[in-house]
């Protein structure tokens, strides 16, 4: 039996056209907009391969432009490629070009108007698209001396006067924003959101992890904060000369996990300056993310990472440590629609975490980044009296092991894959680390062990960790607990406690007991809590259990500072007393 089709067509066409458009993430705007410069530079000859981000002054109102050279478009390839799905010497599809990135992800943010203009063969054309009315279209213009309107200007004499050449092909688009006098360049969203003085350079580090090496990206003028033109340079480019080491392991699936340790500019007086920032107009933070195709997607950055970073076997040096998991090219995952997050090909298609991999992450760390953040960390006592304390609660309660150390050694420290190239030639196959990791196969049934319980005693520390205002953080994923040894219940407590002996000689050695006391009683009482909250798990459902080892419920059982006081009375008495016979004596 034959069939035949009749081709579903669109009975709307402003709503379908105006509803993707508005429904585009701003964040994608940069991203498209370079990605087509740099495709479009490709066409130009070896050596003339440029693609300029500078600001244009229109009516004395700076506004951001992208230039590039190559192959330029004629009057009706610069009419057709405003249309939604229209790409010009270009294949759509699902897996490469979508045929409507820039516009789409520009067009939100530039309501009143992108200007492209196109040099081919000695001829300059240019079009305007925007919003009028509620519609997003071409913008009719009129001709000098002419009534007559039109899509595509002849634009040649003034873009001579510009100053533009016409000796080769190029193409520009000059972004003019939602109003006449805003600065796109400075504000390129009108406010919503407010940009960082840098925020191109760092846009542009955040998406692309390897740019072609035959294209030159230049950041002009404002749009590197210097009076000098700025050579960008992706990651990858950076790896051999900037990072103070990196290393790259593969894993299952061919997929590569890049670590990079960005050592801090001992030459400037800014902390958060880093040796791959060197020379470059903008900060360079660690961060973590997926790569696919070169390209960078569920980033986990600046405040997310410090937070996260436990997790994937990164709890200090997250401001100079990035690690970015890479796909290889035919892996079954490829972007969404607006390019914003990767999903998978097949099943449900569901959006592809970089948190799956956190596991794969921390096992799989180089041995001298383990010692990196190992010499990094704090000093953190605890008393043994209440570790056993918590372990014979767990037993008590019955609270199964649910993680198991892998024993085998660590890998050995190699340079083969330190510094050089783009960090991917020949990458170290992975192998267990001595690191604790779920288990869910065990045969016989043993009990948790008490959490590694790490206390925090630098303000930048507890920030990191989400905990500036909290008493402590859990993190299941690697069953460590955070305490901060900063909130005001250990200085409440503290300070009742000196008061207390204050009629003792020697009031040195009651503020250090005072403070040991105040710190080691709060442990105590927010690692029962955890260890309470651990007992339901099975038992209670998951937003309850995420509520009974949430931060806020630990800080609740950190504030109870009283119930801890008679305690830590005996205690500081029992020290004193000690410390006064062996005076004696």
């Amino acid at each position: 039996m034959s069939h035949q089709i009749t081709q579903l067509r669109v009975g709307d066409e402003n709503f379908l056209v105006t509803s993707m458009i508005d429904r585009c993430p701003k964040s994608m705007m940069l991203r498209e907009l370079v990605r087509n410069a740099i495709e479009a530079a490709q066409t130009a000859p070896i050596g003339a391969r440029r693609v300029e981000i500078s600001a244009i002054a229109i009516d004395g109102t700076p506004k951001l432009a992208i230039f590039n050279t190559g192959r330029g478009m004629n009057p009706d390839e610069l009419f057709r490629m405003c249309d939604i799905a229209s790409s010009i010497r270009k294949h759509n599809s699902l897996e490469q070009n979508f045929g409507m990135g820039a516009k789409v992800a520009s067009l939100p943010s530039n309501r009143l108007g992108m200007r492209y203009r196109s040099c081919h063969e000695g001829r300059v054309c240019e079009v305007m698209i925007g919003n009028r009315g509620g519609v997003y279209g071409r913008l009719r213009r009129e001709l000098p001396g002419s009534a007559q309107l039109h899509d595509v200007l002849d634009v040649t004499e003034e873009a001579l006067a510009e100053g533009r050449a016409l000796d080769a092909d190029w193409t520009e688009v000059v972004l003019l924003g939602n109003r006449a006098d805003q600065d796109t360049c400075a504000d390129p969203y009108d406010g919503a959101p407010r940009m960082v003085p840098y925020w191109i350079a760092e846009e542009l580090h955040r998406k692309f992890f390897r740019l072609p090496d035959d294209v030159a990206l230049i950041l002009d003028g404002p749009a590197n904060m210097t009076a000098a033109p700025f050579a960008f340079q992706s990651i990858a480019q950076r790896l051999g000369h900037a990072y103070a080491r990196t290393e790259s392991v593969r894993v299952a699936g061919g997929v590569i996990i890049h670590y990079l340790y960005d050592a801090p500019d001992t030459a400037s007086h800014d902390p958060n300056r880093t040796r791959a920032a060197d020379g470059a107009p903008y900060f360079i933070h660690g961060f973590a993310g997926l790569v696919h195709r070169d390209e960078i997607y569920d980033i986990c950055w600046h405040t997310h990472w410090l937070h996260d970073g436990p997790v994937f076997g990164i709890p200090f040096l997250g401001r100079n440590i990035t690690v970015l998991v890479e796909f290889p090219p035919e892996h079954p995952v490829r972007p969404d629609g607006y390019r914003q997050f990767l999903q998978h090909r097949d099943g449900l298609q569901s959006q592809v975490l970089l948190r799956q991999f956190a596991a794969a992450v921390h096992l799989n760390r180089p041995a001298w980044l383990v010692e990196l953040i190992q010499q990094s960390a704090p000093d953190s006592v605890v008393s043994e009296e209440i570790t056993a304390s918590l372990e014979q609660l767990l037993r008590e309660l019955g609270v199964p092991r649910r993680m198991r150390e892998v024993t085998a050694p660590a890998r050995p420290l190699a340079p083969a894959l330190s510094g050089g190239g783009d960090g991917t030639a020949a990458p170290r196959a992975s192998r267990p680390r001595g690191d604790m990791v779920r288990d869910d196969t065990a045969s016989e049934i043993e009990y948790e062990p008490a959490p590694q319980i790490i206390m925090l005693r630098n303000e930048a520390d507890a920030q990191a960790r989400g905990v500036g205002e909290r008493g402590a953080r859990y993190y299941a994923e690697t069953h460590q607990l955070f305490v901060n040894c900063l909130y005001p219940a250990v200085l409440a407590m503290r300070t009742a406690l000196e008061q207390e002996f204050a009629w003792a000689d020697d009031q040195e050695a009651v503020r250090f007991n005072a403070q040991s006391s105040a710190e080691q009683s709060m442990v105590a009482r927010v690692g029962r809590l955890l260890v309470f909250g651990l007992a339901k798990q099975g038992k209670w459902l998951d937003w309850e259990m995420n509520q009974a080892l949430s931060t806020q419920a630990l800080t609740l059982a950190a504030d109870d500072y009283h119930q801890s006081l008679p305690a830590a009375r005996a205690s500081m008495r029992a020290a004193l007393r000690l410390r006064q016979l062996a005076e004696q004596h």
